[in-house]
């Protein structure tokens, strides 16, 4: 194998905009490459459950008033706390640092070659630091924004903060080593997914 951050071992970073439709290509990666599949998000989230390494900063910061009566943080109260008093860079501080030593340590403990590790913001997930490789998933403003309201049932005032927030298609390009383009059907999505991966001699299961 050729010469990767941790040996014998492939990472791939995954990005793109909300909406983008990376979670398609994940499960493509998954089930066509036997992709260990890591998201940045999924983690987090159990980062932040009772017992978690995050937890206790998280309610120590936030308060209690963020808890559900079981106990768990309630992620909606919490959102709304950081919007309200501003706090996303303190958030930042307690979730990056303990996501990337997560992160890395799955990578290093897997017996899995290949590890794709999905992140929409991939600066701050450390990409460069992680990862071999940057995919980049690829759709329209227009197509995502017909996706969130579709899909998710979106407002258009959440679709407008969601994408100020996110960069811009030509920070994303810039960063990438390779682009799936996601615009249309799931069939042209895995077409172009496979000559990335083609493009980087990375062979599907057999």
């Amino acid at each position: 194998m050729r010469e990767t951050k941790f040996k014998n071992k492939l990472v791939i970073g995954l990005t793109g905009g909300v909406g983008a439709g990376k979670s398609t290509v994940l499960r493509l990666l998954k089930k066509e490459y036997g992709a260990l599949v890591l998201e940045a998000d999924v983690i987090c989230k159990k980062l932040m459950e009772p017992g978690g390494p995050a937890y206790d900063r998280i309610v120590e910061v936030f308060g209690p008033e963020i808890l559900q009566p079981s106990g768990e943080i309630d992620r909606l109260k919490m959102g709304i706390h950081v919007f309200q008093h501003q706090s996303i860079s303190t958030v930042n501080r307690i979730l990056h640092p303990a996501t990337f030593d997560a992160v890395k340590k799955r990578i290093r403990n897997t017996r899995k070659t290949l590890i794709v590790y999905e992140s929409a913001i991939p600066y701050e997930a450390r990409f460069s630091e992680l990862c071999d490789k940057v995919l980049y998933v690829y759709a329209s403003p227009e197509v995502r924004r017909e996706r969130l309201k579709t899909f998710r049932n979106y407002p258009d005032e959440r679709i407008d903060s969601i994408m100020r927030r996110q960069l811009s298609e030509e920070d994303f390009y810039a960063m990438a080593d390779g682009v799936v383009n996601n615009e249309s059907d799931p069939d042209a999505c895995r077409d172009s997914l496979r000559k990335v991966m083609a493009s980087w001699q990375i062979p599907p299961l057999s």
